[in-house]
């Protein structure tokens, strides 16, 4: 941290604790008196992204925060959210051309509002860069300053070997050492980027590189190419820095963190996702980031008919194991369940089976057991660790609100696209579901056919007997449909008497026969009200698509509706099939 910022915070601090005059006053005072005193640009902004107070530097910076320019807000509002300073390095344009900034962001706590603000200070760190730009273009600059570097400075032939480096050498190795050495032996994995052969100029770009001692190191390098005066590559020179312990204590924060990150992370999933899919899909992606391992399971768990346990596969994310494990844990899981009661409700438990270690933690909703999530242990782990046990269980409390919201979203979705009366799908089901299937007709270039279903005499019957009998007779055509479509075929109930039937991979012949089968169920409605004077019969147009066809749905409901029109003239209870290929039609008995 600059020198210049502790020693005003500092001052600040000691300030408001020997004040008694006016806090709101008194603040305003500090927060000018603190960005007044800062050598480059400062400004001070509140929690809404509003810029409270600057110093006479920020206008460039000030322009670039009232541009929403992504750097600054970003690091504003990580300093808000994580309440710690954070650092970035910007460029930012200005008459005189390009600036480089070093912005530091550090929380200042408003005592007499209880907010917090952000006072957002950039060091000017132009000369800086220039002068590595320097280094870099000239070669004896370069090596005159480096000499007295803690940086490695090196240089590469167009061998990729060095013929360069810095008296001082790096990694353990002195600089006599690595002359002549190829660089790309000291490189971890060599199917990564290799800057010491760089063709393009590259700044600040972190690879691991292996030290003396076999040991491992972060380094970050900026490097560009040498070309020669014929534009002729001739290798490349840069910096490199080792940052290896910065690294080691990114890292050291990043486990202390990871717990509540991925729980925050599940918690604001089920909060804010729409698709409830994504919510357990979601969940067990985070469950792998926080608990080593090399898969996750999320299973619904429901009881059945005979007060026993059943499970359902709802989510999955890393390796696919053994579907015989999977199905071995799943009925542990399930003896897990029935073995607990409420003075013993289960939580999670560690278990050995078929020699692979697997953590299954059980997830109840208001002392309801509904799900389990199971996730097995990685080959190269031996254990989970206390810290991994604990973030497994508090994923297990947040699991059985996601399930319970996704049992009652999923009702609801089957209330909104089932018809109440028949259970068939309604019109906006029915529409949503055959145009997803004629965009893979398109891909698969298959034939399908439209069938359009009106009973007829229905208003009559439904006049003479009764709503109730003709709600009946409804329902009975709803049964007949059902019986006699296959698994890919789906039918609804568009309004009224009016019914459809989407009929996947079938030619001419087969949509007809189809057809038939349901016409000769016309005795089954009878049955249900009989009145020989108007009796119940059926009426069915066809429209058909060829494999090449590119028809629209609503194309498809125009011929089948033709189709169903011209049945109806020409006495009903028959069947009339449009053919979009010929544009003609056939009739059958």
């Amino acid at each position: 941290m600059d020198s210049n910022i502790a020693s005003i915070l500092k001052r600040t601090g000691a300030a408001e604790k020997e004040k008694n005059t006016d806090r709101s006053r008194e603040e305003i005072l500090i927060d000018r008196d603190l960005i007044e005193n800062l050598c480059g640009p400062a400004l001070i902004a509140d929690e809404s992204l509003n810029i409270i107070d600057k110093n006479i530097y920020a206008e460039n910076l000030v322009a670039a925060f009232q541009d929403r320019n992504p750097v600054i807000h970003g690091i504003i509002i990580r300093c808000l959210t994580n309440n710690c300073p954070e650092n970035r390095k910007i460029t930012l344009d200005d008459e005189t051309g390009s600036r480089h900034y070093d912005l530091f962001a550090f929380p200042i706590k408003s005592e007499n509002e209880n907010k917090t603000r952000v006072l957002l200070f950039g060091k000017d760190i132009t000369v800086e860069q220039h002068l590595t730009k320097a280094l870099v273009q000239s070669r004896q600059m370069f090596k005159d300053l480096v000499a007295c570097s803690t940086d490695f400075a090196w240089e590469t032939d167009n061998k990729g070997r060095f013929k360069y480096v810095s008296p001082n050498g790096i990694l353990g190795y002195t600089a006599y050492e690595l002359n002549d050495k190829k660089a790309a032996d000291l490189i971890l994995g060599q199917d990564g980027l290799n800057p010491f052969d760089t063709l393009d100029a590259i700044n600040d770009v972190e690879i691991w590189l292996e030290r003396s001692d076999a040991s491992f190191a972060c380094v970050q390098v900026s490097a560009n190419p040498i070309i020669d005066n014929n534009s002729t590559w001739q290798g490349a020179r840069g910096v490199c820095r080792d940052i290896t312990e910065k690294k080691e204590r990114e890292s050291a924060l990043r486990r202390i963190r990871k717990s509540e990150h991925v729980l925050r992370k599940i918690i604001s999933t089920i909060r804010d996702e729409i698709d409830p899919s994504k919510i357990l899909s979601t969940t067990a992606n985070a469950t792998l980031e926080g608990v080593t391992a090399k898969s996750c399971y999320i299973t619904r768990i429901h009881r059945t008919d005979k007060n026993s346990y059943a499970t359902e596969l709802k989510a999955h994310s890393g390796e696919i194991s053994d579907i015989s494990l999977f199905d071995k844990v799943s009925k542990r899981a399930v003896s897990i369940c029935e073995n607990s009661n409420d003075e013993n409700p289960p939580s999670f438990s560690e278990e050995i089976i078929d020699d692979q270690t697997v953590l299954i933690g059980i997830s109840r909703h208001h002392n309801e057991i509904n799900g389990a999530i199971y996730v097995l242990m990685d080959d190269e782990r031996k254990s989970w660790n206390k810290d991994e046990k604990a973030l497994f269980l508090g994923i297990v409390s947040h699991l059985g609100i996601a399930l319970e919201q996704i049992k009652n979203y999923e009702e609801l979705e089957k209330l909104s696209n089932t018809d109440e009366l028949t259970s068939l799908f309604n019109r906006r089901a029915f529409v949503e579901k055959a145009n997803k299937r004629l965009l893979i007709k398109k891909r698969k270039r298959n034939s399908c056919a439209l069938l359009y279903i009106d009973v007829d005499n229905f208003k009559q019957i439904n006049d003479g007997f009764g709503h109730a009998v003709g709600d009946r007779v409804l329902q009975k055509l709803a049964q007949i449909l059902k019986k006699n479509i296959r698994t890919e075929d789906f039918c609804s109930r568009l309004g009224g008497d009016e019914f459809a039937v989407w009929l996947e991979n079938v030619d001419e012949k087969s949509a007809l026969s189809q057809a038939n089968r349901i016409l000769d169920c016309n005795d089954e409605l009878k049955e249900v009200a009989d009145d020989r004077n108007n009796p119940l019969s059926l009426s069915i147009g066809i429209a058909m698509s060829a494999p090449s066809s590119n028809d629209s749905l609503e194309k498809l409901m125009e011929l089948a509706d033709d189709a169903l029109y011209k049945v109806k003239r020409n006495g009903k209870s028959h069947v009339v099939l449009n053919q979009t290929k010929e544009n003609c039609a056939k009739v059958t008995e």
